[in-house]
C-alpha cells in the first residue's frame, strides 16, 4: 500500500465484506513476494446480504482481489496489479485441479476464476485512453471493464461514481480527494444506518492517528476538518434532541403528578413538539394549571 489512506481503505473494505466471505489484507501472492490490498471469497450462503453494501456488494459478488489508489495509477501501477491478479487466477485453477483430482473429478472450468477491481480516486486518463476503455453500460458511469473473461479486469474511478448511498463505501475507500465530502454524506446517515456502522469507528480511528501526526498532507487535512465539523455537529444534534426529550418527560411528568388528565391528542402533540422554547412554556404553565387547557393553549 501506498499511504496513510490505503490503511483506512483496507480497514472499510474489510470490515464491510468479512462478515459475508472471507476477506484477507495484506494478503501474501507469490511467485515472488507480493501483497494484494485486499483479497475476497464470497460466502454463497449470505449473498443476498452482501447486497446491503450497494457497490462495493456487487464488485464482490465473485472471487476477486481490490487494489486502491487515492489518486490516479499510472501504467506501471496497473501492470503490478494485474500480474498479482494473473498470480491469484493461476493459483486458484491449480488449487481446483487438485481438489478436483483428490475427488476423482474432471477440471473445473469457472469455479477457480478470479477477478481484479482497481479503485482509483481520480481518473487514469492516460491508461484509459492507452487501453481504449469505456464506461460499461451495465455498471454505474465511472467502472471500465478490460479483457472481457479473458482478463476480468475493471477499473472503477471513483469521483466519476453517482453521489449516492450505494456508492458511498467505494468513494471512502477511494479516499484521497474523496474522503472529506463522503464523511459529511456518513454523518448525514441515519444512526442505524449499515455503512454508518462500518465506517464511523474507523473513520475515528483513522482521524485520532492523523492527529496524532506532525504534518498532513492537504487531503489528510480537508479529511480531518470533515470529521471535526460533522461529527461535532452531530454530537451538537444529539444534544439538542436529548433535551428536547427531557423537557417533554418533564411536563409529562409534572401533570401526572398534579393529577391533571392528558388526552392522547394532547399527549401526541407534546411528543410531536421539537421547539425547546415553546416545551418550557408548557412546563411553566403545566406547574401551576388545572386542566390539560391551562397546561397547553390550544392556540400556540
Amino acid at each position: 500500500m501506498r499511504n496513510r489512506f490505503d490503511q483506512l481503505a483496507k480497514q472499510i473494505g474489510q470490515k464491510a465484506l468479512d462478515r459475508f466471505g472471507v476477506a484477507v489484507t495484506q494478503d501474501a501472492i507469490n511467485s515472488e513476494t507480493q501483497y494484494a490490498d485486499l483479497r475476497y471469497e464470497p460466502d454463497p450462503a449470505r449473498q443476498a446480504e452482501r447486497g446491503r453494501l450497494g457497490l462495493l456488494g456487487r464488485l464482490a459478488a465473485s472471487a476477486c482481489i481490490i487494489e486502491v489508489y487515492s489518486d490516479a495509477p499510472n501504467a506501471d501501477e496497473f501492470r503490478a496489479c494485474l500480474t498479482k491478479h494473473l498470480t491469484v487466477w493461476q493459483q486458484r485453477v491449480r488449487e481446483a485441479r487438485s481438489e478436483s483430482k483428490k475427488r476423482g473429478e474432471p477440471p473445473p472450468q469457472e469455479s477457480a476464476v478470479s477477478f481484479l477491481w482497481i479503485i482509483a480516486a481520480g481518473a487514469p486518463t492516460t491508461l484509459l485512453a492507452k487501453l481504449k476503455l469505456e464506461c460499461s453500460s451495465d455498471w454505474p458511469a465511472g467502472i471500465y471493464l478490460f479483457g472481457d473473461d479473458v482478463l476480468r479486469v475493471g477499473i472503477v474511478v471513483a469521483s466519476q461514481l453517482p453521489r449516492d448511498r450505494t456508492t458511498l463505501l467505494v468513494r471512502l475507500m477511494a479516499a484521497g480527494s474523496l474522503l472529506a465530502p463522503a464523511v459529511k454524506e456518513v454523518a448525514a446517515l441515519p444512526p442505524d444506518a449499515y455503512e454508518r456502522a462500518i465506517a464511523e469507528p474507523i473513520l475515528l480511528q483513522f482521524q485520532h492517528i492523523l492527529g496524532q501526526s506532525p504534518t498532513q498532507d492537504p487531503n489528510e487535512q480537508e479529511f480531518i476538518m470533515a470529521m471535526l465539523k460533522s461529527w461535532e455537529e452531530g454530537k451538537a444534534e444529539a444534544r439538542a434532541e436529548a433535551r428536547v426529550e427531557e423537557r417533554t418527560e418533564a411536563i409529562l411528568t409534572v401533570l401526572r403528578v398534579r393529577g391533571i388528565e392528558v388526552p392522547e391528542a394532547a399527549r401526541e402533540r407534546i411528543l410531536a413538539e421539537k421547539d425547546l422554547d415553546q416545551l418550557t412554556r408548557w412546563l411553566e404553565k403545566a406547574a401551576v394549571a388545572s386542566t390539560i387547557g391551562e397546561a397547553i393553549d390550544e392556540q400556540e
